[in-house]
């Protein structure tokens, strides 16, 4: 069933992007020549040409005012009032632009810029030469001082607006296409949990709707195959199992019967090939205990997780250890400290998956060697850490010791073991939401296997 929805196309929502982002500048625009004409209207921005226009209407008062008097002079401007022979008689210049004033006046000084401005005017006693500069102003004085040009200023109000306009629009899309990407990682995301019972959800796009058709194939096809091959997996986990059962019972009569004979007064020869029947078999039933026990791993069997008194199951497990240790005469040192009162465990298969390390521990180690057994409550984590006096583990096994049927450096595997041991209790370990490591003691370079186990304060 395909995901179905009223849905737009890409091309619509893109377009719909790029005509609000026009929209957005063109508003901007708006704005900002609105603001620039409300300062030019109440007289908050002084135009260019402001000056020069206060100077002309000046100009008669300027040639006509006697005594002269300075304050006929317009603000924003300076001046000097030259006697009939060129003398300065009075000016608000400074020294260099008074001399560039008089060189004006005298017609030697032509100014380079088009906004520096002289103007002369003449007098019964003399000229005024009056200079102003044509540029914006602000009606605020110190505005002038520390705030660049009006030009300037508006372009830098219209670009910060053009910016905040379009990082508010692209946000907003962003958040649009987000939301409508939502289903397609939310299945994904599924997929990747393997959670293949769910619903696809539609997307509001078409593109993205077609994408999630394809991703609804995909994970019904999946499902199917995934359903099937559980199918077939558990076909041969049973068969296995009950073909494992059904030799024991003739596997079982042959050994008793060997058994049997060597009691009968066999020669020394019939009793040398009794003896290989008998360990031949005992093989062949160790052999099946291994598959038995890979079968019940494989089936992947909830763990039966009850509170278990710490003290009580670190005995038992203690007990165990020392009476392995005694095979080879190790020497045993336990090293227990902050250990809670109760922990949540399945006691059995956590059981069972410390010894499977301790008996790998005991082989691997010398005769006389050491085990040192380390079990204790760290940030929240149950840990128990086997250190064996062996070789160690090498790089290949520190890789690949927790694959299942794999068998490494044969100085640290026995023929009698069929690679399963940690690939089991890895399984076990798991089941409790445990962590399994493999390592070696930097201190005597044996094998270090920890389990770390999630307690509950």
């Amino acid at each position: 069933m395909g995901v179905k929805k009223k849905a737009v196309s890409l091309k619509i929502i893109f377009l719909q992007y790029l005509l609000l982002v026009v929209f957005t500048l063109a508003s901007v625009t708006i704005v900002v020549y609105g603001l620039l004409f409300a300062g030019y209207q109440t007289g908050f921005y002084i135009s260019a040409n402001a000056t020069e226009l206060a100077v002309k209407q000046a100009e008669n008062r300027i040639a006509s005012v006697q005594p002269f008097d300075g304050s006929v002079i317009p603000s924003h401007t300076t001046y000097v009032l030259l006697s009939t022979d060129g003398t300065v008689v009075q000016s608000n210049m400074g020294a260099s632009e008074q001399q560039k004033a008089v060189s004006y006046a005298k017609g030697s000084y032509t100014p380079y810029s088009a906004a520096d401005c002289y103007v002369t005017v003449k007098r019964s006693d003399g000229s005024c030469v009056v200079h102003y500069t044509i540029r914006e102003r602000y009606a605020i004085e110190w505005m002038n001082r520390y705030f660049p040009s009006i030009s300037i200023f508006s372009i830098v109000l219209f670009l910060i607006g053009c910016l905040i306009g379009c990082f508010a629009v692209t946000y907003r899309f962003a958040q649009r296409l987000k939301k409508q990407l939502w289903p397609m990682m939310d299945a994904a995301q599924k997929i990747a949990e393997q959670d293949l019972d769910f619903t696809v959800r539609p997307s509001g796009i078409k593109e993205f709707n077609h994408v999630l058709n394809a991703i609804t194939d995909m994970k019904e096809a999946l499902k199917c195959s995934l359903t099937q091959q559980w199918k077939l997996e558990q076909a041969r986990r049973e068969q296995t199992s009950a073909l494992a059962h059904d030799i024991k019972t003739p596997l079982t009569i042959i050994h008793g019967n060997a058994e049997l004979l060597n009691r009968s007064g066999l020669t020394v020869k019939q009793t040398k090939y009794t003896d290989y029947i008998l360990k031949n078999t005992d093989r062949m039933e160790a052999y099946l205990r291994t598959l038995i026990e890979l079968t019940h791993a494989e089936s992947g069997n909830s763990a039966s997780i009850q509170n278990v008194p710490t003290e009580n199951f670190i005995r038992e497990l203690t007990d165990q250890m020392n009476g392995l240790a005694t095979t080879k005469e190790l020497t045993v040192s336990f090293h227990v400290a902050k250990l809670p009162q109760i922990v949540q465990i399945d006691p059995d298969l956590l059981n069972r998956a410390i010894m499977n390390i301790v008996s790998n521990a005991v082989e691997y180690s010398p005769k006389y060697g050491s085990l040192d057994i380390y079990i204790d409550c760290l940030e929240h984590h149950l840990r128990f850490c086997i250190v064996d006096s062996g070789k160690g583990f090498s790089p290949e096994d520190l890789k690949n010791a927790k694959i299942q049927f794999y068998q490494g450096d044969k100085s640290r595997n026995s023929s009698e073991h069929y690679g399963i041991g940690l690939y089991v209790t890895e399984r076990i370990v798991e089941l409790h939401h445990g962590i399994l490591s493999l390592d070696n003691s930097v201190e005597i370079g044996g094998g270090k296997v920890t389990i770390e186990i999630p307690v509950q304060n």
